[in-house]
């Protein structure tokens, strides 16, 4: 009587999670990508800026550039992370949080030497 009603929940597969997230920052890189390159054109004055603004204000714009590194980091491990299993190197159901942990760790690395870090 006590039991909740349909099959149990079971958690996320660690293969999915890292198949969403690593989509998502794709599409994240797709926007974010060639607006970078667009702004740093615009703000030397060789292609017409169109946008509400600096293209300078938005090119040197740090969050912009953290979200970026941050999804190109964590697009690169998951990455690596599939070849090294189809390859047979590494076993699925092992190393998500490993490699999720070693690319964050790269991004607190680069944002501490970039931003943080007083000469």
């Amino acid at each position: 009587m006590n039991e909740p009603p349909g099959p149990p929940r079971r958690a996320p597969y660690r293969g999915t999670v890292a198949w969403v997230i690593q989509r998502i920052s794709a599409i994240v890189m797709i926007v974010l990508l060639p607006l970078k390159l667009y702004t740093g054109w615009a703000a030397r004055d060789r292609l017409p800026w169109i946008l509400p603004g600096s293209p300078k204000q938005m090119h040197f714009n740090a969050a912009l550039d953290l979200v970026l590194l941050l999804c190109l980091l964590i697009h690169m491990a998951y990455g690596i992370r599939v070849m090294l299993i189809d390859a047979g190197v590494i076993r699925e159901d092992r190393w998500f949080w490993r490699f999720t942990a070693g690319a964050l760790a790269l991004f607190a690395v680069i944002v501490w030497a970039v931003y943080l870090r007083a000469d």
